[in-house]
């Protein structure tokens, strides 16, 4: 069959076109190349500008064997393939990206990477005329409502029934010129989890399962988030940068809001990840670069007194609960529980006004006390707005009618800084079942039960990494006594208006001793609820319930599971003088099958902040075996 001639002759002419199509595409010069682009490009070449510090600060560029690596993990945050480990190529990609013309808006590199833009506009004296017109809606209406002024880094204390928490968090606040405070806006570092299970939260923390996100949220937020909801103290210390610097944190802060990097447990945590921030208001001050391995909240808050960048202005914001307990503590217990009926609508606050039997002073302090745990039982969501705005306002009536009482002065504790250092190293000598030995021992962090309490939470201790290594001067041999990977107990006190469930967890490699000098290595698992109440006028009683497994090939199949229960105390009985007694029964039903007895005493005498001298006596049956074991140490904290 023929096919007519006109069909041939397109087809020849496409193929010429796409001949001239691919020539032009390996010959001719690319249609977005700009001499006045290559021309910036090749300037920030010559200055070195990719190795200069503000650009390694606002990409979070650190120094590796390899060369460098961002710590930022999210993909969206580079504009170059490799920006992550090559500082330069992202320099030059993002010059190139602020001609682009392929975005517009907030979503142009102008207006996302704003902080880079305007220190490489500086540096490269770009010129406006040669730069697309970007409108950056978004960002002008944040700037317009935080008109950042001035900066204040914030410290809640720790939350041990919260494992995210349990070194205590730090934020950072943005004042504007605004009088009220509760106006300004706080910049938050977190993990993104719905996470309820806390051991589990820890687990995947440590090993850098969640991503962190840095948010900008009104204050008076984390205010009712931290100190109404989660009971926490909280400590604000007002930072020296001037008004450009806290712009700058800012402009950094906006390019931040929507990346992701891993977060970890102990070292890129909210802490460490905040210095980076305050590094790009100041880019010559290194504080990330100071800290050890091991970061904790308190760690930033010496980095930042260490360089100087506080105005030393300290102001300390008390949780809703310690005004309650403040208040329970001065008022009798029959008033306490009137309290308690008055907020729980038992009995009317016209009752206690009314009844003669009742001074103006208690009166007052009942009225105070039960409007403080409404507003508390509020804050938790246990009433409801309307029952609680009659209730509450009912309260307030009968109390305008008692009069003006002397306002609730709630003493200042010790700051966080001023508490011991995180890390500690002992040096000690014992004596165990005849056997004399010498100890040494270290722990990275954090703070124990023993440890003097200034600056810490009573009653909450985490350890973490804590090595004992021991020698023994009779065997004369070296031995690992212990390794523990994380220790955290909570001794929360439970009283009329607060009754929280204390809780301990205990794992790591530990030897024991089952006969005179025959000794085994276990890893052990140990932890369990428990409830406290407080003893004498300072101290705790607790008890705990403590299931236990341990695993060893030196077990009979190989582990040893049981269940037991320890009681103790803890109180200081000076300022520098500290106690804890406890003792501890459980019995190993599966697997190998033993039990053991113990009871000990460990006493501290604070010599300074950051020494101290550790004295105990242990006595313990494991099974028939009985062993006596006495140490002295000397804690050195850093």
């Amino acid at each position: 069959m023929k096919y007519p001639t006109q069909n041939k002759k397109p087809c020849g002419v496409f193929l010429k076109a796409a001949w001239l199509f691919i020539l032009l595409a390996f010959f001719a010069p690319p249609a977005f190349a700009d001499p006045y682009i290559d021309n910036l490009v090749e300037k920030a070449s010559e200055l070195k500008l990719h190795e200069k510090r503000d650009w390694l600060v606002l990409m979070h560029y650190k120094k590796t064997v390899r060369g460098f690596e961002s710590l930022i993990d999210d993909p969206e945050f580079f504009l170059s393939k490799d920006g992550k480990r090559n500082p330069k190529n992202e320099l030059d990609a993002t010059v190139r990206a602020f001609f682009s013309t392929e975005e517009s808006g907030d979503r142009h590199p102008q207006c996302r990477f704003i902080a880079r833009f305007n220190w490489l506009k500086t540096e490269l004296a770009i010129s406006e005329e040669k730069l697309p017109k970007e409108q950056c809606a978004e960002f002008d209406e944040l700037w317009n409502n935080l008109k950042p002024e001035s900066a204040v880094l914030i410290f809640p204390v720790s939350h041990m029934n919260s494992p995210a928490s349990m070194f205590g968090h730090t934020l950072l606040r943005i004042d504007s010129s605004a009088e009220s405070k509760l106006l300004s806006y706080a910049v938050n570092y977190s993990a993104f989890t719905n996470e309820t299970n806390g051991m589990l939260f820890a687990v995947k923390g440590i090993f850098g399962y969640y991503e962190g996100f840095f948010g900008i949220l009104p204050y008076y937020e984390k205010i009712k988030e931290y100190s109404s909801m989660e009971n926490r103290d909280m400590w604000e210390y007002r930072l020296n940068f001037t008004p450009e610097e806290v712009r700058k944190i800012v402009l950094h802060m906006w390019e931040l809001r929507s990346v992701y990097s891993y977060y970890y447990f102990f070292d890129e945590n909210c802490s460490y990840n905040l210095l980076l921030v305050l590094e790009a208001g100041r880019p010559d001050v290194e504080l990330s670069d100071m800290l050890p391995p091991w970061v904790i909240p308190m760690d930033t808050i010496r980095a930042v007194q260490k360089t100087k960048l506080d105005k030393k202005e300290l102001v300390y914001r008390p949780a809703k609960a310690t005004r309650i307990r403040f208040i329970e503590e001065r008022t009798e217990p029959r008033f306490q529980y009137l309290a308690m009926d008055v907020a729980e609508k038992k009995v009317s606050p016209d009752e206690v006004f009314e009844n003669s039997g009742i001074t103006r002073e208690d009166r007052i302090k009942t009225l105070d006390l039960s409007a403080e745990y409404l507003q508390y039982s509020y804050s938790k969501k246990k009433i409801g707005k309307d029952e609680y705005l009659k209730l509450y306002l009912s309260i307030l009536a009968a109390r305008s009618k008692a009069g003006k009482a002397d306002s609730y002065e709630i003493p200042t504790p010790a700051p966080p800084e001023a508490g011991h250092g995180s890390s500690r190293a002992a040096v000690g000598i014992g004596a165990r079942k005849g056997a004399v030995y010498q100890s040494l021992r270290l722990r990275p962090a954090n703070h124990d039960l023993t440890d003097p309490d200034a600056g810490y939470l009573p009653g909450a201790a985490i350890t973490f990494m804590d090595t004992e290594v021991r020698y023994n001067y009779t065997e004369r041999k070296f031995s690992l006594e212990r390794f523990t990977l994380v220790d955290i107990v909570s001794i929360a006190e439970r009283g009329r208006f607060f009754k929280p469930i204390s809780w301990k967890i205990n794992t790591g490699i530990e030897r024991e001793e089952f006969e005179k000098r025959a000794h085994r290595t276990t890893y052990r698992i140990n932890g369990g609820p428990g409830l406290s109440y407080r003893f004498m006028a300072n101290g705790l009683a607790y008890s705990f319930i403590e299931p236990e497994a341990k695993f060893s090939n030196s077990l009979e199949d190989g582990y040893s599971i049981g269940i037991g229960a320890s009681v103790g105390i803890l109180k200081p009985i000076t300022p520098m003088w500290k106690i804890q007694f406890e003792g501890r029964a459980v019995g190993f039903g599966a697997g190998d099958r033993h039990s053991i007895y113990s009871a000990e005493l460990n006493q501290r005498f604070t010599i300074n902040p950051n020494s101290a001298i550790k004295f105990g006596i242990k006595r313990e049956k494991f099974d028939r075996f009985l062993s006596n074991d006495i140490n002295l140490s000397l804690n050195l904290y850093f």
